[in-house]
């Protein structure tokens, strides 16, 4: 399926629920999966509703895009992208900067051109923007991802380390 039949649809605030509803559906997936890398991905029960609220208030809003692809002549969402800023410290001179929160897709259309389009929109979106670095965290147990996002043209810049709970030692 070449990635022109993808087609890809930018939510804004106050969306159809629908569509919002098959992001949430999307996002269980990809949460869904993450727990099974590490158990800090776990998700709380109920987290769903939340996100509807909040994805319906913030989609589509200056700070954050949120993008859908469909596969040709589906009304079902086969993946997602979620995308926003995050700071460093003023010190630095590029201190604001974008981030890629999310990208899913469902294995079926992995491989086919439609995350790419999916970047071409976010990427499109940055530049409007005025931003010119991106970041995004990938799991380091997550080797499809990293590869995919080398392939991308992002490198590896920091690790993040982190340690259990502080027992009494």
């Amino acid at each position: 399926m070449p990635a022109q039949n993808f087609r890809i649809v930018l939510l804004n605030n106050g969306q159809d629920s629908a569509k919002i509803e098959q992001l949430v559906g999307l996002m269980t997936r990809m949460y869904d999966y993450h727990a099974t890398l590490h158990p800090d991905w776990r998700t709380r029960a109920g987290w769903q509703q939340g996100s509807q609220q909040w994805l319906s208030r913030s989609a589509g809003s200056e700070d954050w895009f949120v993008a859908l692809v469909y596969p040709p002549d589906s009304e079902v969402a086969g993946g997602y992208l979620l995308a926003s800023f995050h700071y460093e410290a003023p010190l630095f001179i590029q201190n604001r900067y974008g981030y890629i929160a999310d990208l899913w897709l469902n294995e079926e259309y992995r491989g086919q051109g439609a995350a790419e389009l999916l970047l071409e929109k976010a990427y499109d979106w940055f530049r409007q923007q005025g931003v010119e670095r991106l970041q995004l965290e990938v799991d380091i147990r997550n080797t499809y991802a990293h590869n995919f996002w080398q392939k991308q043209g992002f490198e590896d810049f920091q690790m993040v380390m982190r340690r259990g709970s502080q027992e009494s030692e």
